[in-house]
């Protein structure tokens, strides 16, 4: 029995894959200095961790949007409308829950009208790359759109999934740190750090990051998860299993989760929890490829 787990407990992955379909959403209104509410504006929301993951709403007579169906995660949304500055909010939406936002636009001053921010041209060249899958190319535009406008976090994130992308993993890294020093509570480039570094294997430094990111945001189950990998993979097993059980708080079809927690309460002979685990674990992910793994540990552990 102990060999048998021995080999099991270095089973351990990160979670690359995108969350299930239960979902939250974004609402919100817009409306001008008086607060009239302003129709027919274009809310264009950006997922931070997948830029090409787009979606587009617009306001009705009551200046009212609503957008469903949006994984847990963080969010740009850009407001825009002829005749009044763009404005850009970032916003966290999170299981089951609509995450309220509301913009007021300003008319644009004649004199305003024909300016552009450094480095826009670069940018929508860039975005306008990476859409299309060329990702070479994007990548030397969102580094021509930094070189006018440093100052600008986004830029350094969507150059690093740009690099990832490419596998140009120390490329990516620097360019998440670039941004963390602008902005030091980015989850989404705390995160990505995370699994860079858990990719090559240093798990000290994964681990670390993931649990910055979970301080930043404590609602992502993948990030918990993640974190318990690191965890486990530098021998802390009680800091593992902690990871393991938020992340389930957090999600509670996070079926990777109660695999790990099966594997951790056997070792530690478990038996009564570790059934539970696996069960559940058969339960959220009955065709997963570990799903075999499970059904022979719930055979071993009723026997």
């Amino acid at each position: 029995m102990r060999k048998v787990l021995f080999v099991l407990l270095l089973l351990f992955f990160f979670s690359g894959f995108s969350f299930p379909a239960v979902n939250g959403g974004i609402k919100g209104k817009v409306f001008d200095r008086s607060k009239n509410p302003i129709e027919g504006v274009q809310l264009t929301i950006i997922s931070m961790e997948y830029p090409n993951e787009q979606h587009i709403v617009k306001t009705n007579k009551k200046g009212e949007f609503i957008h469903i169906g949006l994984s847990p995660g963080f969010y740009q949304v850009k407001c825009e409308k002829d005749d009044f500055t763009p404005m850009i909010k970032k916003v966290q939406v999170s299981l089951l829950e609509f995450t309220e936002v509301e913009f007021e636009l300003n008319l644009v001053e004649k004199s305003e009208a024909q300016k552009t921010e450094p480095g826009d041209k670069d940018l929508r060249l860039a975005n306008k790359f990476f859409q299309e899958g060329n990702y070479q190319q994007a990548f030397e535009s969102y580094k021509d759109a930094i070189a006018k406008r440093p100052g600008d976090p986004t830029l350094y994130y969507n150059l690093g999934v740009t690099a990832l992308h490419l596998e140009r993993f120390e490329e990516a890294a620097e360019a998440f740190k670039k941004m963390l020093d602008l902005q030091p509570d980015s989850f989404s480039a705390l995160k990505k750090l995370g699994e860079i570094y858990g990719k090559k294997k240093d798990f000290q430094t994964a681990s670390q990051y993931f649990a910055r990111a979970v301080a930043v945001s404590s609602n992502d189950p993948e990030a918990y998860y993640n974190l318990g990998i690191s965890l486990l993979n530098t021998g802390d097993l009680k800091g593992a299993q902690e990871a393991f059980l938020k992340s389930i708080a957090c999600q509670d079809s996070y079926s990777d989760s109660y695999y790990q927690l099966g594997l951790l309460y056997l070792k530690q002979n478990n038996r009564s929890e570790a059934q539970k685990a696996f069960e559940k674990f058969l339960q959220y992910a009955p065709n997963d490829a570990k799903a075999p793994t499970a059904k022979n540990m719930l055979e071993l552990i009723k026997k």
